[in-house]
């Protein structure tokens, strides 16, 4: 049964100092008050008591983390918070590798904080751990005198789990980072033909997703085989797919359409270690059509799990189709096929087209296709574009043209000079409304380009930022680029009533490449970034890219005559 036991935290308050909230009681103009419930689940009302005690409450705006608590009795009694875009976490619980009983849970929610009103944010703890739940069918104890399953991380003593006959069944585990893989093995004394283990690995698992291990013996062969049934089941979210898996037969294992990427991919196949060992194999991968095979390197080849080898094939060319087998000494599997991804190209990433439209210069051939674009809009609103493009190519390209962004103070107002994929929407009095990102599926693996800086002392600070003391401080330059399975444009918003700028932990974003500086450099230097995947197994659907002579320009704060000069920006898909 379900227990769901509330916490009320009414009027939370915090001192953020002169930019964030008052250490009265009494808001600040364009303030509003911050109130939190919390929520967890599946608990008695004592246990949730003591984990509300103890929690950690973290919140974030869009330049990172601005509070933290030790439990919900170390809030103060009121919060005032400028109005903006926020974000709450709340993380609970006692972290184990592996155990029957120690879970840890976790809530998290986004809130937009409005002037004179009380936001009250809801958010539910739910287990966060990956839950591994193990039944043996009747047919285990029928056909095995004794039997076990051990479940982990890792199959060690510190970071898996014994099942058996009389163990609990359900078990929480923290898998170490950069590992998504829960392994099993099972053990047992067969009644006819002795000592008996297998093992395998359910690959993908997700925190917060309960996976229910089902062993089954069946007499398909002379020695018999054993089944398990792997079924996904929902805790936090909803789970359409059921994962059924056996024991695989020697053969290629199906290529995931994650695990193929433009110019490399990873290749699996299972083989009977009883019937052939472990040593010799090898894979083979040739273009379809073509007459020579390739052997993958014996060290790019790994033992993923018993019988289990996967390796990764690199040097491939985009939307090409391959053939692929496995063979172990004189024993050859069948033949696999997979088709790579394509390679594009980033859209004007050369700086070179721009037309002008009165005072306003854009980042595309007049009656081209539009990519990228500008604050210039909005600067032109009360002075000149400071986004243009400029006859100083770079080494690559000394002949073209390149983007000259300079941040300027115009008139009232300090504009970073700034290029993004997307379109300017509109002036909102002297802010602006954007609509990050374009539509995008490819997944490339590093950004490169070249870029220099002259950096001004920032001699314009937003009072919200004051906290950081950044006025006479060098400028910093900011590059980004984001992948996303966003649905639509993000869209950004720089009015402080309203601000929404870009969140770097939205659970959207698959993977990101950044490049900042606040150093001089006065010739052209080049650059090449890494995307960092936080998913290797979603597709994007957008890309963005920003490109600021100013980092916090969102905030109207930097160097005024702060000079970015960019060019020759492209995507690299090597591996």
């Amino acid at each position: 049964m379900k227990k769901i036991i509330t916490y009320i935290a009414l009027g939370l308050a915090v001192a953020f100092g002169a930019t964030s909230c008052s250490q009265d009681n009494t808001p600040a103009e364009g303030q509003g008050e911050f109130s939190l419930k919390v929520l967890f689940d599946d608990q008695t009302r004592a246990t949730a008591e003591e984990l509300a005690a103890n929690c950690t409450i973290n919140i974030y705006n869009s330049e990172g983390l601005i509070r933290t608590y030790k439990g919900i009795d170390a809030m103060p009694s009121k919060m005032w918070l400028v109005t903006g875009d926020y974000r709450c976490d709340i993380l609970a619980g006692t972290e184990s590798a592996a155990s029957f009983t120690d879970k840890t849970y976790k809530g998290s929610k986004s809130f937009t904080i409005k002037a004179g009103e009380t936001t009250t944010v809801s958010i539910e703890c739910r287990v966060n751990n990956v839950v591994a739940a193990v039944a043996f069918d009747e047919t285990i104890a029928d056909q095995f005198s004794t039997f076990e399953a051990q479940v982990g991380g890792e199959l060690t003593a510190d970071k898996a789990l014994t099942f058996n006959a009389t163990s609990a069944s359900v078990g929480y585990f923290t898998l170490a980072s950069g590992n998504s893989s829960l392994l099993w093995q099972f053990s047992g004394t067969h009644v006819k033909y002795g000592a008996f283990t297998k093992s395998g690995s359910i690959d993908g698992v997700e925190k917060g997703k309960k996976y229910t291990l089902t062993f089954t013996y069946t007499k398909g062969t002379p020695e018999g085989d054993l089944v398990f049934d792997i079924e996904v089941v929902k805790t936090t979210e909803d789970i359409e797919d059921n994962i059924i898996f056996e024991a695989d037969p020697t053969g290629v294992a199906a290529v995931g359409k994650w695990e193929v990427w433009a110019t490399h991919a990873t290749l699996k196949a299972n083989v009977s270690e009883s019937e052939f060992g472990s040593e010799g194999i090898a894979i083979q991968v040739r273009a379809q059509g073509s007459e020579e095979w390739t052997d993958l390197p014996d060290e790019q080849i790994t033992a993923s799990a018993s019988g289990s080898f996967k390796g990764c094939v690199k040097g491939l060319q985009p939307l090409t189709e391959y053939e692929y087998y496995a063979y172990c000494n004189s024993d050859v599997t069948e033949v696999g096929t997979f088709t790579t991804e394509a390679e594009v190209p980033l859209p004007n990433g050369s700086f070179d087209d721009w037309h002008q439209d009165g005072k306003v210069w854009n980042p595309w051939a007049a009656g081209g296709t539009k990519f990228w674009d500008t604050g210039n809009k909005g600067a032109t609103s009360v002075g000149a574009s400071n986004s243009t493009p400029v006859a100083d190519g770079c080494p690559a390209n000394p002949n073209g043209q390149a983007a000259h962004l300079e941040t300027k103070y115009i008139v009232i107002k300090l504009a970073a000079g700034n290029l993004y994929v997307g379109d300017y929407v509109k002036t909102d009095g002297t802010n602006g409304i954007l609509d990050m990102g374009r539509e995008w599926t490819t997944r490339p693996t590093k950004l490169r380009g070249w870029y220099k800086y002259q950096p001004q002392p920032m001699n314009v600070v937003s009072d919200e930022l004051a906290h950081l003391n950044l006025k006479g401080k060098n400028d910093t330059c900011n590059i980004y680029m984001l992948l996303g399975d966003w649905d639509a444009p993000v869209q950004v918003r720089t009015n402080p009533r309203n601000r929404k700028l870009i969140d770097f932990n939205d659970p959207k974003i698959i993977a990101m490449a950044q490049l900042q500086s606040g150093d001089v450099v006065s010739e052209y230097k080049q650059f090449e970034i890494e995307f960092e995947y936080r998913s290797t197994s979603r597709k994007p659907k957008y890309l963005i890219c920003v490109i600021s002579a100013s980092k916090y320009g969102d905030y109207f704060t930097g160097g005024d005559g702060s000079l970015l000069t960019v060019d020759e920006f492209e995507l690299d898909y090597d591996y």
